[in-house]
């Protein structure tokens, strides 16, 4: 008897192993060029951007930083507006001139 409860809760439990967890984004809370920010207020480059979702689509994730992504997707990287950093929305899967910190 206590041989088919074990065997019942081990059948039971079976299921949710060997799940990846999800990756969680990166918080707003980032040194310059690493990770990348959610609900990012700037202008939207719409090159980038277009290079963000090809790069997305391709490895099925988002890149861990904005030189990820200039380094697999970009020849060179435009310069930002005077003033600005190029940052990845996570929110919106958009890349924009943010306020440099």
């Amino acid at each position: 008897m206590k041989f088919a409860v074990v065997l019942a809760v081990a059948v039971l439990a079976l299921p949710g192993c060997g799940k990846k967890p999800e990756a969680t984004p990166a918080t707003a809370e980032q040194k310059p060029g690493e990770a990348p920010a959610e609900n990012v207020t700037g202008q939207v480059n719409a090159f980038l951007t277009g290079q963000l979702r090809i790069f997305i689509r391709e490895k099925g994730r988002m890149p861990e930083s904005f030189a990820e992504l200039a380094r697999v997707r970009l020849d060179s990287v435009p310069r930002p507006p005077e003033g600005k950093k190029w940052v990845i929305d996570t929110a919106t899967k958009e890349v924009k001139a943010a306020a440099a910190q």
